[in-house]
């Protein structure tokens, strides 16, 4: 399967892509959406409006003009076609048109026609409703959304790593609180503040210091930084542990 923002061809079976944390997903054939699809001429997979590559055959979608109509997608994925409603050929709930032909011959009133079918009211997901907001991230006054308050496990456990990589570069201050002669004591006071700091506001620092894709492209890099994180605190903590031991003993 090929991502739908980078392009990479990934295996079967995994849930983000391997190069760029994206979620990899296929758009159902029952898809219902206000922002459009992007039908891929080549093999006429349907993809999100945002897609820039087709999830089948990783071909380049940036030419590709979303469909903005009202549309139903009908059949299996691989041959999904869209039909298109528009509010002029469509008769209202409950109402029953009338045919253009003339009167019955043989007299009465004109043979009323069954109503034009109706698409169902169309259903946004959250994800196209994120879609729809501006992303601004990568700007000083951006506004980190909603879904991504709370802790950053990676800025926490790692600020000194996390931050050169996230461009919160008061992850690398941190860095300086080794330089002797500190003493132990000063490191903890130092140390231990600056961590909780971008504990608590990691996820806002990094929102504003770069760009990201998306939501789920900024969530899916945090929690791997997050169990990284959490591997090398923990293995770091146990060797500290280890020397601590071995000297007391």
């Amino acid at each position: 399967m090929y991502c739908a923002h980078c392009g990479t061809k990934n295996d079967e079976g995994i849930e983000s892509c391997d190069r760029c944390g994206e979620l990899l997903t296929n758009v159902d054939s029952s898809y219902l959406t206000h922002l459009g699809v992007k039908a891929c001429p080549d093999c006429k997979r349907v993809n999100v409006s945002r897609a820039r590559f087709c999830t089948d055959c990783g071909r380049n979608l940036d030419d590709v003009i979303p469909t903005r109509v009202r549309t139903r997608l009908v059949g299996s994925p691989e041959d999904a076609i869209p039909i298109t409603t528009h509010s002029s050929t469509v008769d209202p709930p409950g109402s029953v048109g009338v045919d253009s032909q003339p009167d019955n011959p043989h007299g009465g009133h004109k043979q009323p026609r069954s109503s034009s079918p109706v698409l169902p009211p169309v259903s946004i997901s959250s994800e196209e409703v994120r879609a729809s907001k501006p992303n601004d991230s990568g700007t000083p006054r951006a506004n980190l959304p909603q879904e991504l308050q709370g802790w950053n496990w990676g800025g926490l456990l790692l600020p000194f790593v996390w931050g050169p990589f996230n461009r919160v570069w008061v992850g690398l201050a941190v860095l300086l609180v080794f330089i002797p002669p500190m003493s132990v004591v000063l490191v903890l006071f130092l140390y231990g503040p600056a961590a909780i700091f971008l504990g608590m506001r990691g996820n806002e620092l990094a929102w504003r210091a770069r760009k990201w894709d998306s939501v789920e492209h900024f969530r899916t890099v945090q929690a791997q930084w997050a169990k990284w994180a959490a591997i090398i605190f923990s293995l770091l903590a146990i060797s500290m542990l280890m020397f601590l031991i071995s000297n007391l003993g």
